[in-house]
């Protein structure tokens, strides 16, 4: 495995980001041409593709920040994080997002490239598959691109030397391959997986959905893209099934979930896992700076980099089963024993802090704290950016809680999740149709696609939605269904109402742009550092650089 890794590294010169600083160092006398001559040594070439989605899906900050259900942790003030707050961008703030999503593509193509050079010699079945595979894998990785950046270079094969002269294409033509690719991955793919976390035909209608519904809000939009769209999220919904919510994130956990479409795969082997999943970091303020808090059970580490903004805590019925204590948590407990707490003595499990979903007037403060103690604090919802000893504190996101996990490790370096991360799942495909069908003009449709989903929560009656859904209907369910998963920047943007959402819910870009945000940020800065590499690389209006 190592000798295969140092391989791939050496023949695709990771490109763009990092072909002008390697080395091509041969470690032994065979040369890759000789290595990669069998059908195993392709299936690795295979595998080490899928494992570019590991860091490439720990990148979030580009799915999630400048949305409204994301933020960053903090005081609202003046400091600025410009992929959050649409403020000055400095031009590299979206390098690593670049790096990952191009170093999917290179190993994919690399994989083909020496596939059809030794195609002979695999066989036939195995080559469509894992070729359709691969073509799927490549089109996720543009889709990231095109949508984030605009025009970008358009690589198709593998490329063996050190290149400094890429121009963008044009979105129209970057969105043509990627219809391309999925269309024929759709063709060559089985139906379901061959394996778990293997891409099969539905992975790729629900991209290909996606792909073409985005598309028909473009102005190169072709007439039949939503029709298609709607067929195609109608194929792939049709090839999974609703789970139960216990099943995917709670105590009922099961990795091969029917519902879950495509996920980037972890195991309970720490020594396969690498740096594992990072989510359960994830969504959480500091516990351990309260009495009885601890960087251990059942918090652990705390990722600080995201504070769900009051939208989003303010989205959830009073018995949505999405928003119980399970999964969305209010009552804040002690993770330690001390002897001396500010309210008395505490113990492991003691209720510390409470975030009621209703404002608490201050005499029910004092009531609830005489009577659940020894409460430290009771936080109201307008209160969730103020500091409270240096820190501000707001329910935790318990959807990723992994009990798998019993040490303390280092964010990006050894999380050590063990729980799979999900790229699709049929929820969302769901909610794409829904989409979908209200800008055909059939609300009715997406209504009960809606439903769905709520009544899979436990909401009934009055709960459940009415009537012709709204585009706002459908990203509102979107929010309450996928929080910590799907890109909820390129959703607003394909929904045109990114700046708006922006401006209204995040309080970070509310205090930085009280009346609008600039049509600028519609696309993020291609790297300066890429630019420089590349001197016929161009950099979008209104960002640093040529």
């Amino acid at each position: 495995m190592k000798k295969i890794i140092n391989y791939i590294v050496t023949i695709s010169l990771l490109v763009l980001t990092q072909s002008c600083r390697l080395e091509e160092v041969n470690p032994s006398s065979v040369t890759s041409n000789e290595y990669f001559a069998t059908q195993d040594a392709y299936e690795e070439l295979v595998a080490e593709t899928y494992r570019g989605l590991r860091p490439l899906l720990q990148n979030t900050t580009h799915m999630w920040y400048g949305t409204d259900m994301y933020e960053r942790t903090g005081v609202v003030d003046d400091t600025q994080l410009p992929l959050n707050d649409y403020t000055v961008f400095t031009g590299d703030e979206s390098l690593s997002w670049w790096t990952d999503n191009y170093n999917l593509i290179t190993k994919a193509n690399t994989a083909m490239t020496r596939g059809a050079l030794i195609k002979s010699k695999i066989a036939p079945n195995v080559y469509a598959t894992r070729t359709g595979e691969l073509l799927a894998l490549r089109a996720y990785a543009y889709f990231n691109l095109v949508e984030t950046f605009g025009d970008v270079p358009l690589i198709t094969s593998e490329v063996t030397e050190a290149t400094y002269n890429f121009t963008r294409n044009s979105e129209e033509e970057v969105y043509k391959q990627i219809v391309n690719d999925l269309t024929q991955a759709i063709s060559q793919l089985p139906a379901q997986p061959e394996s778990y976390g293997h891409a099969a035909q539905a992975m790729a209608e629900h991209l290909l959905g996606k792909v073409l519904l985005t598309r028909s809000y473009k102005s190169y939009a072709q007439s039949a893209d939503l029709a298609n769209a709607v067929s195609t999220l109608q194929s792939s919904m049709n090839k999974s099934t609703l789970s139960t919510w216990d099943a995917l994130f709670g105590d009922a956990y099961q990795q091969n979930n029917k519902e879950v479409i495509f996920a980037v795969r972890y195991s309970s082997d720490n020594a396969l896992n690498k740096t594992g999943n990072n989510l359960y970091q994830q969504f959480k303020f500091w516990t351990d700076r309260y009495p009885g808090g601890a960087l251990t059970a059942p918090y652990w580490r705390q990722d600080i980099s995201y504070q769900p903004t009051s939208y989003f805590f303010d989205l959830y019925a009073a018995n949505d089963y999405r928003a119980s204590e399970r999964f969305l948590q209010r009552h804040i407990v002690a993770a330690t024993n001390k002897a001396d707490g500010p309210n008395g003595a505490i113990k492991t499990g003691d209720r510390i802090i409470y975030l009621p979903r209703e404002t608490m007037t201050a005499d029910q403060i004092a009531t609830y704290k005489k009577a659940n103690q020894p409460t430290y604090y009771v936080v109201n919802p307008n209160q969730y950016h103020q500091l409270f000893e240096s820190n501000t504190i707001y329910p935790i996101v318990w959807k990723f809680y992994d009990p798998t996990v019993v040490v303390y490790t280092n964010s990006g370096v050894d999380p050590q999740g063990h729980r799979d991360t999900y790229i699709f799942r049929r929820a969302e495909t769901m909610m794409l149709l829904a989409e979908a069908y209200v800008k055909q003009g059939q609300g009715a449709l997406a209504t009960g696609l809606i439903n769905d989903l709520r009544r899979r929560a436990k909401l009934t009656g009055d709960d459940l939605l009415t009537g012709s859904a709204t585009i706002a209907n459908v990203l509102d369910e979107s929010a309450r269904e996928l929080f910590g998963e799907s890109n909820r920047w390129m959703d607003l943007k394909r929904t045109g109402t990114l700046l708006t959402r922006a401006a209204q819910y995040n309080a970070f870009c509310a205090h930085h742009h009280p009346a609008a945000i600039n049509s600028t940020y519609l696309l993020r800065p291609i790297p300066v550092t890429e630019i420089m590499r590349s001197p016929t690389l161009t950099q979008n209006p209104g960002f640093p650089g040529k």
